[in-house]
């Protein structure tokens, strides 16, 4: 049953061309329109063309006979009447002047006829030309007429030759004779003038039954062509503008929609045909569940809480949507002028690279961060001097402008191909990803001032560290981390020794410039997973990330040997100071991460209370001794 039905389809989809292009439709439509038109006019050409040969035949060959055979048997009856009154009365002289006379008027009718018959002079196009030479070839009654044409000859020969012998001086017997003789002949003319006559009468009536059927023919074929032509025009002309407005309609509507924000993805445009409506029709579907799934995505990432998951789900779409797997997102610091990979994750940014590794120190090495305009070796081979290109790769670079400036670029790297079909498949997935791109600029650049707004209220704004507000907000993070991890966090409360002195000696100017100094050299005794936050005034707090046992102390001195030999410049010339230090971890001394702080604190209050300028580790003893703190 499934194969008749799909057998039975294809048999529609056939005599309908839905599936032909476009073009080969109208094509078709033409040449049926075209072939009805011919049918119409030749079969109307042809039965006229039929009609008027058989009525030239009536007029050229028929009606001359009946006329001829209308005129001779009057003339032929007379002539017999003649002869027999002749033989009865042996009036010879008058009958044979009457005899002559009435055989000179056969003989100039029937040269009438002869000359109609031979010589009728043809008119108008071709076709009737040819159709009047068609119409003269009747042999038969052309031959009866020749014998009838012999026989008056002879007779008239026989009266002629008895007028010039003076038949009247002749024997009765003689006389007899010529009479019995033109009796004769004139029979036998009667009986060949009667089946010319018989010929011709059913010659005309075969052909006004030959023209009426043609004619009645004519009608019944032509009203049926017509008929046929018409339902198959309205039939194609319907399904054409079908075939086109449905689709045309659905798309105006849709497209409205989509202004609108309100795609609805349930009324999709039907494909009924595999030509370019149905190609269309299939495109414009892949198109707007691009444009919902755009749509769907910016209102995604913009509920989501930070960049980096806006930077993650755009990675997620570039490989379910666009079908792209090799690609890097690239964050941009304008300010350090570097860059780095922000998605996908990777341990080693090197070995993840396909551009030289100096981008990441200089973005200004890039090409799209640099011009701000896509990059693209698909255009123009070695585009980019920074791709690394020996294994046969190509890329496209597209850079994030964000507030008039490339604030990520998103790299796609695909195998070299000079495949059509490739590129074109290669050109489509850029599209779709460029689609994601551009939708998700507007979310980029809100939460990138959002981060910049965050981490200029988290940072300091005179030594360019995280202040207590960071520690307060990234506390948790920070806990839950060590604590996943089973590491543990040094922690350096750190205290310039006299620095009030320093105010009031040489003003806030010099001051300020001390605790920046001072900054610098902390941020520099430290690795860079390492957090150095000023805590308040002129006092920092550091934590070292996975310290090992004891290691807060090293670090302690070393920072301390560092700001004690640090020559601190001021007007008047070099400054000398030196720090204090209290150094507890966690969770080694106590569970609770603000408790460990209250911990450094207490030692450092202990360093100083021992002379300043040195660092004091914590120990419980401290604490008891220090039980209303």
């Amino acid at each position: 049953m499934e194969k008749m039905n799909s057998s039975w389809q294809k048999f529609i989809e056939f005599i309908t061309f839905i599936n032909l292009p476009i073009r080969k439709k109208f094509l078709l439509f033409e040449m049926g329109t075209f072939f009805w038109f011919l049918m119409v006019g030749l079969l109307s050409v042809a039965s006229l063309s039929f009609i008027h040969y058989r009525y030239s035949q009536i007029e050229q060959s028929t009606l001359p006979y009946m006329k001829f055979t209308y005129t001779l048997s009057p003339e032929l009856s007379s002539l017999e009447h003649s002869i027999i009154d002749a033989k009865e009365h042996h009036n010879d002289a008058k009958t044979l002047y009457m005899t002559k006379v009435s055989l000179d008027g056969i003989k100039s009718t029937i040269s009438d006829v002869l000359v109609k018959i031979q010589n009728n002079p043809t008119h108008g196009n071709i076709f009737e030309t040819v159709i009047q030479s068609l119409s003269k070839d009747d042999s038969e009654s052309f031959n009866l007429f020749q014998e009838i044409l012999k026989e008056i000859n002879l007779m008239d020969g026989m009266v002629l030759e008895a007028q010039k012998k003076a038949v009247l001086n002749a024997s009765a017997s003689e006389q007899a004779l010529l009479w019995q003789q033109l009796g004769v002949h004139v029979s036998h003319t009667q009986e060949m003038a009667q089946s010319l006559s018989k010929r011709v009468e059913l010659q005309y009536q075969s052909y006004s039954i030959q023209v009426g059927d043609t004619i009645r023919l004519s009608i019944n074929s032509l009203a049926i062509i017509i008929v046929m032509a018409l339902t198959l025009l309205m039939f194609f002309t319907r399904w054409l503008r079908e075939a086109f407005s449905k689709p045309i309609e659905s798309m105006i509507h849709q497209i409205h929609s989509i202004g609108t924000g309100e795609v609805d993805l349930s009324k999709k445009l039907k494909i009924k045909s595999k030509d370019e409506i149905g190609t269309l029709s299939k495109e414009f579907n892949k198109l707007v569940d691009t444009v919902y799934g755009v749509t769907v995505f910016k209102k995604v990432i913009e509920e989501d809480n930070s960049l980096e998951v806006v930077y993650t789900r755009l990675g997620e779409v570039f490989e379910r949507e666009a079908g792209i797997s090799n690609y890097r997102i690239f964050d941009v610091n304008a300010a350090k002028s570097t860059m780095n990979v922000v998605y996908p994750h990777v341990f080693d940014e090197k070995e993840f690279m396909a551009c030289n590794e100096e981008i990441l120190h200089d973005c200004t090495l890039c090409r799209a961060q640099k011009t701000g305009h896509k990059v693209s070796s698909f255009e123009f081979d070695g585009v980019c001097k920074e791709f690394m290109n020996d294994a046969g790769k190509k890329h496209v670079c597209i850079p994030l402008i964000v507030a008039g400036h490339a604030g990520a670029v998103v790299q796609f790297v695909f195998n070299k191909t000079h495949n059509a079909e490739e590129i074109e498949r290669v050109n489509e997935q850029i599209f779709k990803a460029e689609s994601y791109i551009k939708n998700s600029l507007s979310v980029i650049e809100t939460k990138r001032l959002m981060n910049t707004l965050r981490e200029s209220s988290l940072v300091d704004g005179l030594t360019g560290l995280y202040n207590r507000r960071f520690l307060q907000d990234h506390s948790n993070q920070i806990i839950a981390s060590t604590l996943r991890r089973k590491k543990q966090i040094s922690l350096l409360m750190c205290d310039m020794d006299y620095f009030k002195q320093v105010n009031d000696k040489f003003g806030h100017d010099v001051g300020d410039s001390v605790l920046k100094d001072t900054s610098h050299i902390l941020k520099k005794c430290v690795r860079d997973a390492d957090i150095v936050i000023r805590f308040g005034g002129e006092e920092f707090l550091i934590l070292l990330i996975d310290s090992e046992v004891g290691n807060g102390m090293a670090v302690a001195e070393k920072i301390r040997l560092a700001v004690e030999e640090y020559n601190f410049k001021t007007n008047e010339g070099v400054l000398k100071k030196t720090i204090s230090m209290g150094i507890s971890d966690f969770p080694n001394d106590a569970d609770g991460f603000w408790q460990v702080i209250k911990f450094a604190d207490v030692a450092l209050y202990k360093a100083k209370e021992n002379g300043r300028n040195r660092c004091v580790q914590f120990s419980n003893d401290l604490w008891d001794q220090k039980a209303n703190f």
